[in-house]
């Protein structure tokens, strides 16, 4: 009976939580200036949003439906290992491609990664 009562609450806080991240990723995707700032909102704040709630599904099945979903485990492992990746190639894609980086010291800091890029061709 405590068990059941300490899963709802766990339930309750993580989809909470995740709710939370989600309005962290759309505002920091609306405020933030430029392609590099939104898309580390989205890929960080986003994904753990994401994995939250699969967390939370996984939990729920398990405990109430009495069903290990062995897809939800492969969804967040996937999810956790996919993320970071897709969102390091779009950033260095965006600096490749000569995106405006928005930089408070009026540094091109983009020119140091374009000139590591040239080193590896």
């Amino acid at each position: 009976m405590i068990l059941n009562n300490i899963l709802d609450i766990i339930i309750i806080l993580l989809i909470l939580i995740s709710i939370v991240a989600m309005a962290a990723t759309v505002i920091g995707f609306v405020r933030l200036p430029d392609e590099l700032t939104k898309i580390h909102a989205a890929g960080v704040t986003g994904s753990f949003a994401v994995e939250l709630i699969l967390i939370t599904g996984f939990i729920y099945f398990y405990r109430y439906l009495h069903v290990f979903e062995f897809k939800l485990l492969l969804a967040i492992a996937f999810l956790f290992l996919v993320a970071p990746v897709s969102a390091h190639m779009i950033s260095i894609s965006a600096i490749i491609y000569n995106k405006k980086v928005y930089s408070k010291n009026n540094k091109n800091e983009a020119k140091k990664v374009l000139d590591d890029i040239g080193k590896l061709n």
